[in-house]
């Protein structure tokens, strides 16, 4: 933000003819962590990508979150992992931060949480199996299957964390339908959202 300050000093005769622009930049401390969900193939890491650089913001998703992660051995007790409970540490270390992005199957899990933007990116079945399929580099029926058991699971999640249904729009800030937008529009869409509420 840009404050134009116009200062008019006084000369003893009267006043002077002279403006003096004086400019301050305001800096504004924002700290911006956004929950960005979505089913497999809504396009949330592409959506992401773009906020976090627009934003400056740090972006995670579930895969980040494990490939952080070097020791399995120390984490698992009795030789089982339970990866919800590990990546929902990973998250509270990571949310003690400003300026974070959460995207994917791991934002479901911030949905209890009041420091969040919640965002939920509702893009129709065959575009996000098209997308999986095109993205992946796999055929229409393995990303068909990929898709359903992902949102199978992630559908499991959010009834264990939350006892509520990923499609309930009261979970989220702002729900989108994506499907006819590009990522683009649907970034732009979302960022006005937050500019506005800023």
């Amino acid at each position: 933000m840009m404050l134009k300050l116009r200062v008019l000093p006084k000369a003893s005769k009267g006043w002077v003819n002279v403006f003096i622009d004086v400019y301050f930049t305001l800096s504004l401390v924002i700290s911006l962590k956004i929950a960005l969900c979505g089913y497999l193939g809504s396009g949330c890491t592409e959506v992401a990508e773009i906020l976090a650089s627009r934003f400056k913001l740090e972006n995670y998703n579930t895969s980040s979150i494990i490939r952080s992660m070097r020791d399995f051995e120390s984490l698992s007790k009795s030789g089982e992992i339970d990866f919800d409970v590990i990546i929902s540490g990973k998250l509270d270390e990571i949310l003690k931060r400003d300026n974070i992005i959460v995207e994917g199957r791991s934002a479901f899990m911030l949905l209890g949480r009041k420091d969040m933007i919640k965002i939920f990116l509702n893009t129709g079945l065959k575009d996000r199996i098209k997308h999986v399929a095109q993205r992946r580099g796999i055929p229409i029926q393995a990303a068909r299957d990929d898709v359903q058991r992902s949102d199978e699971e992630r559908n499991q999640l959010m009834q264990r964390v939350l006892g509520k249904t990923c499609l309930d729009v009261t979970n989220y800030d702002l729900s989108l339908e994506t499907s006819a937008k590009t990522f683009s529009k649907v970034a732009e869409d979302i960022a006005y959202f937050i500019e506005s509420t800023l």
